[in-house]
């Protein structure tokens, strides 16, 4: 069996994470790998969150991987061990059908393929949820596992923010396990959180802008919307569309398969304590996150916040053998639902246009072949600095307003705004400096009149068009 479901799990995957371009977070990842740990450790005080996942890439470059193949190679390894353990913690609850069943699922759900395609957090989180639930699933049974449960714990935690949500939502659950195993199971949750500590003083002073945009994709929901927010996406034919790059399906196959995906939820039989312990780990994390959207703090994005819940509610929905026909057809529609939205979506990768970053950086490369400097307005400055590869060298890309530069994985026009001055300053030494100058000018920003007028004092003419920016430069040179 294990043989089996490791290539099931494995090959989707692989193949995902060597046809999926990159995008904007990865770039990030690529960008911090290359920092040195204590400029890496800096940067993180004003961006992203633990450090774990950036020091383990790092770790894999001074290998000799590039940093994206590195976080991918990590990424598919992390996604593919999290669907062994999930599967053998449902043979522990439930036997050698549920271990298939749940398996199976984790191995083709589009949000699990995803995840573990691409240089992020969430690999390493959803490992440690499958490993939090073979650990206690161990325990339960008067095995050990306090000791693989506390670094499930400390893994969920240094990788990402949500990973405390984990934390909290596993101490609770220990409470329902038999008295011996209770004392071990609170003990070892304690000391993995324990080990998180030094980072949370860091986490409470990292700007609150870096996040915002999560507060104003709420407020933007529709009202039907914000109730299914939370949960939509386990489905594996969920509306992933609107979110993430993932295909969604026709509203009456999503209506159809959240249908199924209740009658399952329902049918299923024998489950028992587990079944308690996994409804209650679906329920909490949605009802926090949903909450706490509520009441404005930043937190719930489809298709992130599920990274929380989905080994249990795999668990929960095919892990338990209804021990009817009927059943095992509607598990094995759902399993095979979740293999083909991540078909389609392999495909759009595979098929997808070059993306703006790199259209842009490959104009600047044949518009300038000697380099130059680059002024850059919003969000592209990593996609950029990553698609110029070897070219890198050759230009100096410079973040207008400056302030962005000190945290160049976000972008927030009402904290990020040029100084009085700023503007006549670039403009003085684009033409002191004798190197040909182009400029991003980021679309509908706040900069993007700005960035017009150094246009025009320059005399720079329009390049290229992409979605979301222009690229202005002066006449073509060749290399110096």
């Amino acid at each position: 069996m294990w043989p089996g479901l490791a290539l099931a799990a494995l090959i989707p995957r692989a193949v995902a994470a060597a046809l999926r371009p990159p995008w904007h977070d990865e770039y990030f990842t690529c960008w911090a790998a290359t920092l040195p740990w204590t400029k890496l450790l800096a940067a993180l005080r004003l961006d992203s969150g633990p450090p774990l996942p950036y020091a383990l890439v790092k770790l894999l470059t001074l290998a000799g991987l590039p940093p994206l193949v590195a976080s991918r190679i990590l990424a598919v390894a992390a996604g593919t061990g999290a669907v062994l353990l999930a599967a053998r913690a449902a043979r522990r609850a439930f036997g050698a059908e549920g271990s298939w069943w749940v398996g199976a699922l984790l191995a083709f759900h589009p949000l699990a393929v995803a995840w573990s395609a691409e240089g992020r957090a969430y690999p390493l989180v959803l490992l440690a949820a499958a490993w939090a639930w073979d650990r206690l699933e161990s325990l339960a049974r008067g095995g050990t596992g306090a000791a693989g449960l506390a670094l499930a714990v400390a893994l969920a935690c240094w990788s990402h923010t949500l990973g405390i949500l984990l934390a909290a939502v596993l101490a609770v659950i220990t409470l329902s396990l038999p008295r011996p195993a209770r004392r071990r199971a609170v003990a070892a949750v304690a000391a993995g959180f324990a080990s998180h500590l030094p980072w949370i003083p860091v986490a409470a002073h990292q700007p609150p802008a870096a996040i915002a945009w999560m507060t104003a994709f709420w407020q933007a929901l529709p009202g039907w919307e914000k109730l299914a927010a939370p949960v939509r996406l386990l489905s594996p034919v969920g509306g992933f569309a609107a979110t993430l790059d993932l295909p969604s399906p026709p509203w009456w196959v999503e209506v159809i398969g959240a249908v199924v995906v209740v009658w399952l939820l329902v049918a299923g039989r024998h489950r028992g304590q587990v079944g308690r312990r996994a409804a209650l780990a679906i329920l909490l994390p949605v009802t926090v996150l949903w909450f706490l959207a509520a009441l404005g703090v930043p937190l719930l994005y489809p298709g992130r916040g599920e990274v929380v819940s989905l080994v249990p509610f795999a668990l929960l929905l095919v892990g338990a053998a209804g021990g009817s026909r009927a059943w095992r057809a509607g598990a094995a529609g759902v399993c095979l639902a979740a293999l083909a939205v991540t078909c389609v979506a392999i495909v759009g990768w595979a098929n997808r246009p070059p993306s703006p970053e790199r259209r842009l950086a490959a104009a600047l490369v044949q518009r300038l072949p000697g380099g130059g400097a680059v002024v850059v307005g919003g969000y592209w400055r990593l996609g950029l600095s990553y698609h110029l590869g070897a070219a890198r060298a050759r230009f100096a890309l410079v973040n207008y307003p400056a302030s962005a530069a000190s945290h160049p994985g976000w972008y927030d026009p009402a904290s990020d705004r040029p100084g009085a001055g700023e503007l006549d300053a670039l403009l003085a030494a684009a033409r002191a400096s004798g190197r040909p100058t182009a400029v991003v000018v980021g679309s509908g920003l706040p900069t993007a009149a700005d960035l017009q007028r150094l246009v025009t004092a320059l005399a720079l003419q329009p390049v290229l068009g992409v979605p979301g920016g222009e690229l202005w430069a002066g006449p073509a040179r060749g290399p110096a």
